[in-house]
């Protein structure tokens, strides 16, 4: 074999370095400042249950993976117990998650409210520009968290009747009083 094609041959796998190189840096995960107020976006990769989180394939400008808890409403857990029981819904938790995963294909555009816990409260709309906290009280698989959509915001996303709505306070000795 002579120097030319020893020569001709690295130059072909420097080129295929390359494109390979370029090609997986593209496939990294989109990354967001999730802070307060500012809008993301989120590829959903999978939902736990009716309220969240829903896991995004893009990561904070840490790099940790985003995970989104939905804002102003309250499912029951995918085992059907209630992390509080003053904002139980009717509906099971399978059928919360039936509902979300559902609604939250593709992408979602969001907006955080700020941090919840390992998460972030935000505010999410699918493809189709339907407001996800809203489908699911409409749905009536969730109810409204007043303390958490302090704007109203939500109070216009009337469920079915018969279905209780929403609730006015959450846990730590607060009312818990029906607010309709």
């Amino acid at each position: 074999m002579g120097l030319k094609a020893i020569a001709g041959g690295a130059v072909v796998g420097a080129a295929i370095g390359f494109v390979a190189v370029n090609a997986l840096g593209h496939l990294r995960p989109e990354r967001y400042d999730v802070a307060a107020g500012r809008a993301f976006r989120c590829t959903v990769l999978s939902v736990y249950d009716g309220d969240g989180p829903i896991n995004c394939a893009e990561t904070d400008l840490r790099g940790r993976p985003i995970a989104v808890r939905l804002r102003g409403i309250e499912a029951r857990e995918y085992d059907d117990s209630c992390q509080h029981p003053e904002l139980c819904p009717t509906a099971s938790g399978a059928a919360a998650k039936a509902i979300l995963v559902g609604l939250a294909t593709g992408r979602l555009d969001c907006v955080s409210y700020g941090p919840s816990f390992k998460r972030v409260d935000a505010r999410c709309a699918n493809a189709a520009g339907a407001d996800l906290s809203c489908a699911m009280l409409k749905s009536g698989t969730a109810v409204r968290w007043a303390r958490f959509d302090p704007d109203g915001r939500l109070k216009g996303c009337v469920p079915p009747s018969g279905v209780r709505a929403e609730r006015v306070n959450g846990p730590a000795g607060d009312a818990g009083a029906d607010a309709l």
